[in-house]
């Protein structure tokens, strides 16, 4: 989402006034090489479900969503897969949850998070992602950097102790991080080590949202920076303002996204308070993207079990 200075805080996400001493962009991150989630002959699409309402809204606008993504505030609720929106839809997920560094690093989410691994179901990807779009955190509101990525380490090893093959580590990150101007490197925000298995993307098209931006554009430095440091991608949030010439937009950046090798694209359907207008209330633009998401591709988890 954009915030002033081209983004906005992301739905769900906490604000962690930590106290937590300096960090430095300067800690090197590596991002090793990492068996990648299994890739799709096209890839999967949805949109941003951050309520019950809006999963129906989008359900009756695209049809079944091959793949959603879902924000907690906090830890995933105890039922996030048998009540909530990520056991819903019986597709793909990406699940964004955030904790303090130093609540998980203690072991005192031990318990909750094992238990949201440990009751995931099998049959779709899996796409969790620790506290998303950390950058603005971490550089004004006092995120530790070096605990946050200590922290991604730990959860990655209680997902992994649940043995579900289905479950893909994924930091999101915004694309406006590759701009020269923001002086950042996107890799410090990547856990070393191999740990991290996917790469995700925010990424919009201008400072306002309301300029139809060719994706190559404003996706295009996403899908080199990745297939750069050889991990699997997708596109968690994208969006723009109600305007002449949305549809057709929407559909470029669905076939963009098709083209560009990348695992899903979920539209940022919404709109949190303080953000500009996103949600597709013209029948030209839900047209556009329902075609979009029902061309979707096999779900890589789903047809692995058909083998």
């Amino acid at each position: 989402m954009p915030r002033p200075f081209g983004r906005l805080p992301a739905v769900g996400t906490l604000t962690f006034a930590l106290a937590l001493g300096a960090f430095s962009f300067a800690i090197p991150a590596a991002t090793a090489q990492v068996a990648p989630a299994a890739a799709t002959a096209a890839p999967l699409f949805g949109a941003t479900v951050p309520s019950q309402a809006a999963f129906n809204r989008d359900t009756a606008d695209f049809g079944h969503m091959a793949i959603i993504h879902t924000y907690y505030s906090g830890l995933p609720d105890a039922d996030a897969w048998t009540r909530g929106l990520s056991g819903e839809t019986h597709s793909a997920v990406i699940v964004s949850f955030n904790a303090k560094p130093s609540d998980v690093l203690d072991g005192h989410d031990d318990a909750a998070l094992s238990h949201f691994f440990d009751t995931a179901p099998t049959g779709h990807a899996i796409y969790y992602c620790y506290i998303h779009e950390p950058e603005h955190q971490i550089a004004h509101d006092g995120l530790n950097l070096t605990q946050y990525l200590a922290a991604w380490a730990h959860v990655v090893a209680l997902a992994k102790a649940a043995h579900n093959p289905d479950l893909h580590s994924m930091v999101i990150l915004e694309a406006y991080d590759l701009k020269a101007s923001t002086h950042r490197n996107w890799k410090n925000y990547v856990p070393g080590g191999g740990i991290i298995s996917t790469l995700g993307w925010d990424a919009y098209p201008g400072a306002g949202d309301d300029e139809l931006t060719p994706p190559s554009q404003f996706m295009g430095p996403a899908v080199a920076a990745s297939k750069a440091a050889h991990l699997p991608f997708g596109f968690a949030e994208f969006g723009v303002t109600n305007q002449p010439g949305r549809p057709a937009w929407l559909t470029s950046v669905g076939d963009y996204i098709k083209s560009s090798g990348a695992l899903f694209g979920t539209l940022f359907d919404s709109q949190p308070k303080g953000t500009p207008p996103l949600i597709l209330t013209d029948p030209a633009s839900i047209a556009a993207w329902r075609a979009i998401v029902q061309s979707s591709g096999a779900d890589p988890a789903a047809a692995q079990l058909k083998r």
